[in-house]
């Protein structure tokens, strides 16, 4: 294990932790979940990101709450991807939403505080402060580039800017619309503005780059045939739709849409296959 990346083996040593806990075989948790004996290996082992589906399954196997878990998952799904292992900064606006659907209780994903178990596997006991460590390092310097960049001056509205990280996003406001996020980096970093669990069972979340000064959504635990959206009045409708089943365990994202203004009124939708009816969320964006 020693060349997997550090945020998946902390999360790997806390899957062994709950697969021990709820006291299952490799093959009894293959049987009681999607996913087979050599995913899971993989997933407990260290060496590969598991979907967040397979996690929320292994939680709810062992009576885990999911939110401190997900914290973990979400170190090492940006850490897969390039964006870094940082958290989501803290969520700076109050959106206001209305349902068109009574939607379930939200699962609440931010991290929360709370004890942390060690697995079994071989780990530097000192992993966990260190990321957390740079974690908290990264956060403080983003506020303190983006407070440095509100104070410069607008010249050139469609720009790219630098980040805290020393990296230059794609493109500013405007300029982003119908671009794709991880693309022009407006991925890296992000606030989440809005996170619903639907109806049916889906996740869909609303992020935002401060950076970038643009907005996009995403969806997970999706079926063929489901359609996102993202608007704002008077700009073009961002979307996207999921056509193969490979997308089913993977987010799938709508294009960025840019923020002319504060105060911007957004609208994200889901369309199922099996509705006639979207299930919609509006939200404010400062």
């Amino acid at each position: 294990m020693s060349g997997a990346r550090p945020e998946f083996v902390l999360l790997a040593a806390e899957l062994r932790t709950l697969r021990e806990r709820a006291a299952l075989s490799i093959t009894e948790l293959a049987d009681k979940s999607a996913y087979s004996r050599s995913s899971w290996h993989r997933y407990l082992g260290g060496t590969a990101l598991p979907p967040w589906l397979a996690v929320r399954a292994l939680c709810r196997l062992a009576d885990e709450p999911t939110p401190r878990i997900r914290a973990l998952w979400e170190l090492a799904e940006a850490a897969a991807s390039g964006r870094g292992a940082v958290r989501e900064a803290p969520v700076t606006t109050t959106p206001a939403e209305t349902v068109t659907a009574p939607p379930q209780q939200p699962a609440a994903e931010a991290a929360g505080p709370g004890p942390r178990r060690r697995g079994r596997g071989r780990w530097s006991p000192g992993a966990p402060a260190v990321i957390c460590v740079l974690a908290l390092c990264v956060a403080l310097a983003v506020t303190t580039a983006w407070q440095r960049v509100r104070t410069q001056d607008a010249a050139s509205p469609g720009a790219a800017r630098p980040s805290a990280s020393g990296f230059h996003v794609g493109c500013v406001a405007g300029a982003c619309t119908g671009r794709d996020p991880g693309v022009n980096l407006c991925g890296v970093e992000p606030q989440t503005l809005l996170h619903r669990l639907t109806p049916s069972g889906a996740g869909l979340e609303v992020r935002y780059n401060p950076l970038c000064r643009a907005v996009w959504a995403r969806v997970w635990n999706t079926r063929l045939g489901d359609r996102l959206t993202l608007s704002e009045p008077g700009q073009p409708t961002q979307s996207i739709a999921v056509h193969n089943t490979q997308e089913l365990d993977a987010f799938v994202y709508t294009p960025l849409l840019g923020l002319h203004r504060g105060g911007t009124p957004l609208t994200a939708c889901l369309s199922e296959s099996s509705h006639t009816a979207a299930t919609c969320y509006r939200l404010t964006a400062h």
